[in-house]
């Protein structure tokens, strides 16, 4: 994970990024699985670390429990009606912790529609949902791509025709990334 040197923030150290990756379906915890080139313990602790990033996030996000009313309690006590001893109960959330939700939604989350998945699972995940729509609503923006083309731009001259696409790439890389 980034790490910020010398009061510089590293871009994307932000732990919401990671927790936008894991909570979209469409890429869930497959970017740690498949396109990370390093060995299966890291792999395991990287994606430990975000689990427990969206865990915490989870727990931060759960909403109190309603507790009942001082008139409901007194109406209890009342003896004058026929039904004094009956009393409606509160319906309360009797879903599964949030590390149960976790392990079942990446268990279902196979690249789908962010929007249509939580829109359909916001039911059985209730507390990821929260987070979910914490995080998820963190604006895109296109701004970085729109430097790249930019460069792209920049170094791709009419007098520069005959660059090959690699050359092309590997010049707006240096160039992007540099630091």
């Amino acid at each position: 994970m980034a790490q910020s040197q010398e009061g510089i923030t590293a871009p994307f150290s932000n732990t919401i990024y990671l927790k936008a990756a894991a909570l979209d379906p469409a890429f869930a915890l497959l970017w740690v699985e498949r396109h990370v080139l390093v060995s299966r313990d890291i792999k395991a602790e990287v994606s430990q670390q975000v689990k427990e990033l969206i865990l915490q996030d989870a727990a931060e996000t759960e909403p109190p429990v309603p507790l009942p009313d001082e008139e409901e309690q007194e109406d209890i006590g009342e003896g004058e009606r026929l039904f004094a001893a009956y009393h409606k109960r509160q319906k309360r959330d009797v879903g599964t912790t949030p590390g149960v939700q976790l392990s079942h939604y990446i268990d279902i989350a196979e690249g789908q529609n962010a929007l249509l998945f939580w829109a359909l699972n916001m039911k059985t995940l209730p507390s990821l949902f929260r987070v979910a729509i914490r995080v998820l609503a963190v604006p895109a923006s296109s701004a970085p791509v729109e430097r790249v083309f930019s460069h792209g731009g920049i170094i791709l001259h009419p007098h520069r025709a005959q660059m090959t696409d690699r050359l092309l790439a590997n010049l707006i890389f240096c160039k992007c990334n540099a630091v």
